[in-house]
């Protein structure tokens, strides 16, 4: 984790006092926030503290504009999570028949659908189908089960209106549960 006075104030960047104070205070208070929104898009430990790292020095790289920033949480989340989606190659997608053969493999092993559903490739399976949603409900839907965010807290983070973020949350929901619908059925056991 980061820690305050670290790679941050080593940068030949001149701060008064209460600039050097500020940023202290922001690594401090929201330090654990950025990682972890960094580290929910890239699921790495290195490289979401690298983009913690570059998320204050952006915050830093910003000071005369300070003032201006209303809400220094949701500024810095925001600007990890773009950060980290900079930093991130593009998912793979995950075919529906791979998942369809995931699923008969656990029945073949005569699983039961409560087994299946608590087994940890269950689980695998799950973030591959999160990782295979579209980009935008992708991002809502991590953001808020990942990070257990509100929706307010959300829409600031990806700049758009509360209401479009739980449209969002609806819309991947229901593309889970239609794909788990398809790969539970009965049909798809061998």
């Amino acid at each position: 984790m980061i820690e305050a006075g670290q790679v941050i104030l080593s940068e030949s960047v001149a701060t008064t006092e209460s600039g050097r104070d500020e940023l202290e205070d922001a690594v401090r208070e929201e330090g654990r926030l950025v990682y972890k929104v960094a580290y929910s898009v890239l699921r790495n430990h290195h490289d979401a503290e690298d983009v913690a790292q570059e998320t204050f020095l952006r915050f830093l790289r910003q000071r005369k504009h300070w003032p201006e920033i209303r809400d220094r949480r949701a500024w810095l989340a925001r600007v990890a999570w773009r950060a980290a989606l900079d930093r991130k190659r593009s998912p793979a997608a995950v075919a529906l028949e791979d998942a369809a053969e995931a699923v008969s493999n656990l029945r073949a092993d005569g699983a039961g659908v409560d087994e299946i559903a608590a087994s940890r490739q269950m689980m695998s399976l799950v973030e591959r189908l999160i990782g295979s949603l579209p980009h935008e409900l992708r991002e809502a839907l991590t953001l808020s089960t990942a990070e257990e965010l509100s929706s307010a807290e959300i829409a600031q983070v990806l700049g758009i209106q509360e209401g479009a973020v739980r449209n969002r949350l609806f819309r991947a929901r229901e593309i889970l549960r239609q794909k788990l619908a398809v790969l539970l059925e009965p049909k798809h056991a061998r």
